[in-house]
């Protein structure tokens, strides 16, 4: 993982920042936006990382559809 306090890491960040402007330029709305963020987690070189990624999505969609459940019109 890039460390903030870490100087020769200070490009990297900076590729980033530049790649999730240009993503959100796009014009991608919320659900598109963790669409990416699953498929960019296929591509990493940490299965372990790549699972807990994908149960976070998974947890996120299961406690959306909850709150969805739970509204009162």
């Amino acid at each position: 993982m890039l460390d903030p306090n870490n100087t020769s890491h200070i490009k990297s960040f900076e590729k980033c920042r530049n790649i999730t402007k240009e993503v959100i330029n796009f014009g991608v709305n919320e659900n598109e936006i963790l669409k990416i963020i699953e498929l960019l987690s296929y591509e990493l070189e940490s299965s372990e990382t790549m699972k807990k990624v994908n149960e976070a999505l998974k947890l996120n969609k299961t406690q959306t559809k909850i709150e969805k459940n739970n509204i009162i019109i």
